[in-house]
Order: structure tokens, then C-alpha cells, then sequence
């Protein structure tokens, strides 16, 4: 959100980690929860492939519509890892 990531569309945002050597693709839960959903290594491919891109603003989407509820528990049933920011008390 503060223009550290390449936003993609469609709820996907691709982020440079590492010093610029990997990309993390991460797809927004209306802005509200940040889902990091692929990694790879800069070396190994340039990008994803427009196919991909499409699949995963499907799965945004997808995301869109989960309760808080919902990803509460799946977090809890350890499907999901919550990372927290440290603004949580």
C-alpha cells in the first residue's frame, strides 16, 4: 500500500524481497488481510506467466469473499500462518 509493491490487478500485488533476488506474489483481502501465496527466486524465472496472473486474481476473488471467521479458522486449524506486523497487542 505504501508503493512497495507492483500491483498487478485484480487484488495481486508482486513484492521484491531479499535485496531485489526473490518476488513474492501476495493477493489482498480488501486491503484488510495480505495472503503471501507464491515465492520464488529472481534466478530461477523472471515472472509469472500471464495464465498464472489470471489464476491468481481468481483466487482473489476467491479471498474476497472469506469471513473473518473463516480465516480465524483457518489459522487455527493451521491451514494459514498468521504473520504478524508488530502493531498487534
Amino acid at each position: 500500500m505504501l508503493g512497495q509493491a507492483d500491483d498487478l490487478g485484480g487484488g495481486v500485488f508482486k513484492k521484491r524481497l531479499d535485496k531485489n533476488r526473490s518476488r513474492s506474489i501476495i493477493l489482498a483481502k480488501g486491503g484488510r488481510y495480505w495472503v503471501y501465496e507464491y515465492l520464488f527466486a529472481k534466478k530461477d524465472r523472471a515472472n509469472i506467466t500471464y495464465g498464472e496472473l489470471v489464476e491468481f486474481r481468481e483466487l482473489a476473488k476467491t479471498y474476497e469473499m472469506l469471513t473473518d471467521e473463516r480465516i480465524n479458522q483457518a489459522t487455527r486449524e493451521n491451514l494459514w500462518t498468521e504473520i504478524c506486523n508488530g502493531t498487534e497487542t
